[in-house]
């Protein structure tokens, strides 16, 4: 009888994300399957499942990588005056996110399947709302910053998701990184007013 073939457990994992992640940049969360991730990662399919547990926890360390990218890119944005600091944010998330569709659309889209998500990723969503939000409170002391960091991520993230999908010109003509560029605008307008009154 053949010996069952033993997999180092991170030269494991990091075959299997990258060949989950290498799926969803073809198809989106549909082509993350059993079959085809096996198929693409060299593993069986009741390897992966013993190191992860399901194809949700595949996705989820995934989306692991993909955070500590997001948390890159902002962090290596020229410093500049929260005005001209926020547009540079928004455009650059827009430019960071379709170029990679399919794996942004494993972020936010598909079925929910928990209701209690881990810390790290509860915490690296929170971790980039407050790198928003600090600008925010240095232009509007007054406002809720982590409330207005929560609205202008919501409108530019949504102008992001119907781009991913291929829907944006359903709805404008506008290109995305004028969509997202507008969304700031109307924001910094908003704190103004607040600010003024």
């Amino acid at each position: 009888m053949a010996r069952p073939r033993q997999y180092d457990p991170e030269t494991l994992r990091a075959a299997v994300v990258s060949a989950a992640r290498g799926l969803l940049e073809e198809g989106g969360p549909p082509a993350l399957t059993a079959r085809a991730l096996a198929q693409a990662s060299g593993a069986t399919s009741g390897t992966i499942y013993a190191s992860f547990g399901d194809l949700h926890s595949v996705l989820i360390e995934v989306n692991r990588d993909t955070f500590r990218e997001l948390g890159e890119m902002i962090d290596a944005l020229p410093d500049a005056p929260p005005e001209p600091w926020l547009y540079a944010l928004a455009e650059a998330y827009v430019d960071f996110m379709l170029e990679r569709k399919g794996v942004w659309r494993g972020l936010f889209e598909g079925d929910r399947v928990t209701d209690v998500f881990p810390q790290w990723y509860m915490a690296a969503i929170n971790a980039l709302l407050a790198k928003i939000a600090h600008p925010i409170a240095a232009l509007a002391p007054s406002e809720n910053a982590a409330e207005r960091a929560e609205e202008l991520f919501i409108s530019v993230h949504g102008v992001v998701a119907l781009a991913a999908i291929g829907r944006l010109d359903m709805v404008s003509p506008r290109s995305p990184k004028a969509l997202a560029h507008a969304a700031v605008n109307t924001m910094l307008s908003a704190l103004k007013e607040a600010s003024d009154a």
